[in-house]
């Protein structure tokens, strides 16, 4: 399996959109039951460039989507899936996502929810809505009391959608090296 290559001085700048201080913080969220190693203490953005490194591209995909704010992973997996072909810029749900990338708002972010719920077929794009609605805001309906949702399924959803995408494409390490290294870049703060 090949690796991505991320440049050297990529590789060792540090990620200026994550909230993170440890890679510990994010394999916690990633797997709560995950055993502590020593590369726990390194700062995120030198964790992911080992799991590059070590071509471990599905691991590195779930690390960046975990280390990103919600807001800035939605917008990764939108990025993604249109530049790698995975999605169409035209189908409704990539629409709705499209849309709330715009204009954030809770009317924008429901109805991706809204469309997603009524897709009966599973695909990246409607992963991706689904995303949406759980990145912030209440999940119960509008009547109702607030219901947050659990903060890592926003991050859950769109490195399913990413790496489901990717798979489903004829060079799916082409996909995911494209995937790691904007990323890396959004997490950078590039």
């Amino acid at each position: 399996m090949s690796t991505t290559a991320l440049a050297p001085a990529e590789a060792t700048q540090p990620w200026l959109r994550s909230i993170w201080s440890d890679s510990g913080q994010i394999a916690r969220k990633i797997n709560p039951d995950s055993s502590p190693d020593e590369s726990d203490r390194l700062p995120p953005h030198l964790r992911f460039a080992d799991l590059v490194r070590q071509g471990r591209r599905a691991d590195a995909v779930f690390f960046v989507a975990y280390a990103l704010p919600r807001y800035e992973c939605a917008v990764w997996g939108a990025q993604i899936l249109l530049e790698a072909g995975i999605a169409d810029r035209h189908d409704p749900l990539m629409v709705a996502v499209l849309r709330w990338i715009d204009q954030p708002s809770d009317e924008l972010r429901r109805h991706a929810g809204d469309l997603a719920d009524a897709t009966r077929r599973n695909s990246p794009a409607r992963s991706l809505a689904h995303a949406v609605m759980m990145s912030g805001g209440s999940i119960a309906p509008p009547e109702l009391p607030p219901v947050q949702p659990p903060p890592e399924t926003c991050a859950a959803l769109v490195a399913g959608a990413v790496l489901g995408g990717a798979h489903a494409l004829p060079d799916a390490g082409r996909a995911l090296d494209q995937a790691l290294v904007l990323g890396d870049a959004i997490a950078r703060g590039v």
